[in-house]
């Protein structure tokens, strides 16, 4: 799981610590760049998002909604 984030974002903190009291490994992107093509691509317009490995993006509540399931 990959978890694109903005610099500082109180949400995705959230689905940080969610990830990491998981052991779910993801990786940090702070790209805006990256992040806006992603979110675009996928209809969405905020962060964070999640990018699944079978690369569905979800944004904070589909995430929060997974990691709370």
């Amino acid at each position: 799981m990959y978890k694109l984030a903005t610099t500082h974002c109180p949400k995705c903190r959230v689905i940080e610590k969610k990830l990491i009291s998981k052991g779910i490994p993801f990786e940090t992107v702070e790209n805006m760049d990256e992040i806006m093509k992603i979110a675009e691509s996928a209809g969405l317009s905020t962060a964070p998002l999640l990018v699944l490995d079978d690369g569905t993006v979800l944004d904070f509540m589909g995430a929060n909604k997974l990691l709370n399931s």
